[in-house]
Formats: C-alpha cells, structure tokens, sequence
C-alpha cells in the first residue's frame, strides 16, 4: 500500500512538473508572438490608450494564473500553487502600473467611466485575493477569482477606453471617495461568491447539480441572444458603426441600425440546443431509477455544448473584426463592434469559462475538495468578507446621496443605479439580519452570498446599458 501511494505521489508530481512548463511555454509564447504589438509606439505611460500595453502583459499572467491555481488544486502540488501566486502577483503589479500610469496621461483619478471602473474593480479583486492568501492561508481562491478577474479584463477590450474630460459633475473629490467605495465592496462580495462556491463543494453539493447549474447558465445566456439577435433568417444581429462620427448608426432616438451577420446564429443555436439538451438529461438522470446508463451520454452532450460556444466565440471574433457588411437597401457598407454589444462578449466569455470550470471540477471532484479547509472556516469567511464588505457598500450609498445634494439639489432621485444599489444594500443587509438573529449558517449562508454577487453584477453592469439615467456616464 506505501509502495502505491509513493507512486501515485510521485506520478502526481510528475505531471504537476510537466503543467507548470506547459502553462510557462504557453505565456512565453503568447508574448513572444505579442511583441510586434507591444514594441509600437503608445499603449505604455501615455496617450490615448496609456497603460493598455501593461494591461494585455497583465491578463496573460491572470489567465496563467488561473490555469496554474485550478490544477494546484486538482493536483495538490505547492510548485503548481507558487507558480499561480508568482504569476498573480507579477500580474497585479503591471495592473497597478497600468492604473498609474492612466491616472497621469488623464490627470485625474481613473474612476469617471465604465472602462475605468472594471480596470480598478478587476484590480481590487487580486489585490484582496492575494490579501486573503497572505493573512488567512487561502491560496485556492485564486482558482476563482482569478478567472474573474481576467474576464473583465478582456471585457475591457470592447469598452470604450478613450480618455476624455470630466463633465461637471464629475469634477469632484465625492467621485474618488464614491466610486472607490463602490469598487472595493464589490470586489469583496466577489471574494464572498468565490468562497461561497467552494463552500458548497466542500459541503457535498454534487458535480451533477453543478452541471445543472451550470447548463442552466449557458442556456439562459445563448437563449437571451437567440431570442434578441438571431433573426428567422439564422443572421446575428449587432448594431451598424459609423467610422466618421465613431457612433451608432441610428434609425431613430433608441433603434440603432442592425447589421446581419449571415449563418452566424447557427453556432449560438447549436450551443443552446446542447446546453438545453445536457439540462434535461442531467435532471432526467438525476431523478431516473437508471441514472447511471445516462450519465456518460450527458457528458458527451456537455462536451458537445463546451465546443459549440467554443466555436460560436471564435467565429464571433473572426466576422466581427472582418470586412464591413454590406447591406443593398443602404447601397453601402457597415461595420460592427463588439464595443456596441458588451453584454453579447461578456454573456458567452461567462458561460464558456462556467463550463470549462465544471469540467475541471468533475475531473478531480473528490480531491478539490479533500484540499479544501473545513466547511466552518469556509462558512466564516464568507460572513467575514460580507461583514468587511457591506459597511463600505453603506458609506458608499451615503457618499453618493451627499455628492447627489451637492451636485443635483437632491438626497435621493430613485434613479435605477440607485434603486439597484439600495437592492444590494437590503439584500446584504438581510444576509447579516439573518446570520446574526437566526443563525444562518451552511448552504443558506452560501446560497445568498452567490445570489446577492448576482445583483452586485447587475446594478454594476447591466443597470449601465439596461437602465441609463443619471449614472448613464458610469
């Protein structure tokens, strides 16, 4: 029995060895092949795009990051988790050079726009990540939210990055105070959804009701762009762009013009029809008396799907930054820019990192969780992150409401970035009532620190494109 468990060790850790090179030729290559980009002129301390070179440095230490924290885990080897850690924080100091240098080509706090706002809410989510490893031991929240953060970092190269004056409104030391607030609670009720999901791993919620879940996800995100921009006609529909006045071609107030992009919906459909097909199967067997004839047909329909977005993203990215489109009623071209449909790049680059982190955890379920730390320390995390995070939620609000009077004559205008705000609010506001009154502890505990990240999500990104008003600027 020592003789077999010495070999698998030391299996274990050859594999561990070849991963870490394979991701370290990976990165190499990545910046290898990235050189003829990085060496132009601009994109480092100044001009239009300063920083943006720091950044693209940045996110291929967080995408190896991310790689070498999940195999650390799947793995259990410390060289795999130094790695990760080195990475992560080599990646974090060129973000911050970044926000430096951004800072001073536009002399003024990088807070004024959305752009802005995911480059320091994606850089305050490392920070307090690699804060967490530091004080409470806790490496392997990296292997969530490190993805996160470079998710929204490739958001970022669809946001509109150009560095613009301050309206009147924004000339004010309230935004510094207002938005960094907002920022760093965020980033906190992100670490809270990231020890909450390994929380539930820890407590024995199956790989079988994380695919649901996850399903349920990809389901809900290409179901959305099916039923809002593929047309009877299998086109993908995104708004025409105007290169002279670098706008939206507009039809009228609220309807930009919409340019088919030909066959592409067919990707997305096909990803939505195995997605909605691995859904049913996986709840067919988990209530079936013969669960176990479905469960190997649910995985290749899983795997199926997982290619499926996998391909619906790359034909994406090829058309869109294609020729222009021409459309014979107009006579004349159009191009299409992801800038103009954030939500469509951000949807997909979501479901398909969900499901590559399903995969990952279904491979190696039984040993990420025996690495993690027991469920009450996970349990208290959680309320401690919330506990940290939501006073600096509060002094938000209040920050805001008093540069609101001093800029608008009113406390409060029950503007939607508002409303939603205050929905976040009561909704962590009912988490601690609830923890501190009637004990809630567990799945409860964790179920609602997930759905308030949700919100926290929505009145940060979707109330900006869904719902303009007073915030339409942020």
């Amino acid at each position: 029995m020592a003789k077999a468990i010495t070999q698998t060790t030391g299996s274990q850790q050859s594999a561990a060895s070849w991963f870490l090179l394979v991701v370290s030729v990976a990165c190499l290559t990545v910046l290898a092949i990235s050189v003829p980009h990085l060496i132009t002129a601009g994109g480092w301390f100044s001009g239009e795009n300063a920083g943006e070179k720091f950044l693209y440095v940045a996110l291929i230490a967080y995408l190896g990051a991310s790689v070498l924290y999940g195999s650390s885990i799947a793995f259990r080897q410390a060289e795999l988790s130094a790695g990760a850690v080195l990475l992560a924080r080599g990646g974090l100091l060129l973000h911050s050079i970044a926000i430096g240098a951004r800072w001073v080509s536009a002399g003024h706090a990088p807070l004024s726009s959305i752009y802005e706002m995911v480059l320091v809410f994606s850089w305050a989510v490392v920070a307090l990540q690699t804060v967490a490893d530091w004080k409470f031991k806790l490496p392997f929240l990296g292997a969530i939210t490190l993805p996160i953060a470079a998710l929204a970092l490739i958001l970022m190269q669809v946001l509109p990055g150009e560095i613009r004056p301050l309206v009147p409104a924004l000339q004010s030391t309230w935004l510094q105070i207002h938005v960094t607030l907002a920022m760093l609670s965020y980033a906190g009720f992100t670490i809270s959804f990231a020890v909450a999901l390994l929380y539930l791993i820890k407590d024995g919620v199956s790989a079988g009701n994380f695919l649901s879940w996850c399903s349920a996800l990809v389901v809900g995100v290409y179901g959305t762009v099916a039923i809002t921009s593929i047309k009877g006609s299998m086109a993908l529909t995104m708004a025409a762009f105007d290169p002279v006045s670098h706008e939206k071609v507009m039809l009228a107030p609220h309807k930009p013009l919409m340019v088919p992009l030909d066959m592409l919906g067919w990707p997305f459909a096909v990803a939505l029809v195995l997605a909605a097909a691995t859904l049913a199967l996986n709840l067919a067997a988990k209530y079936s008396a013969k669960s176990g004839s479905l469960d190997k047909l649910v995985r290749w329909t899983f795997l199926a799907s997982l290619g499926a977005q996998a391909l619906a993203l790359i034909l994406l990215l090829v058309k869109v930054n294609g020729a222009p489109q021409y459309l014979a009623q107009y006579s004349q071209s159009f191009q299409v820019r992801l800038v103009d449909s954030p939500f469509l790049l951000a949807g997909i680059a979501t479901a398909l990192f969900a499901s590559i982190a399903w995969r990952v955890l279904d491979w190696r379920y039984d040993s990420i969780s025996s690495y993690l730390p027991s469920r009450d320390n996970l349990d208290d995390l959680i309320y401690k992150t919330v506990a940290i995070s939501f006073p600096l939620l509060t002094f938000m609000i209040i920050a805001g409401a008093y540069w609101a009077n001093r800029t608008w004559g009113t406390y409060w205008s029950w503007d939607p970035k508002e409303d939603w705000a205050l929905i976040t609010w009561l909704t962590y506001a009912g988490y601690l009532h609830m923890r501190l009154t009637r004990g809630w502890r567990g799945r409860r505990s964790a179920y609602f620190a997930i759905i308030g990240f949700g919100i926290v999500m929505f009145t940060f990104f979707g109330v900006t494109y869904l719902l303009p008003g007073l915030h339409s600027y942020a």
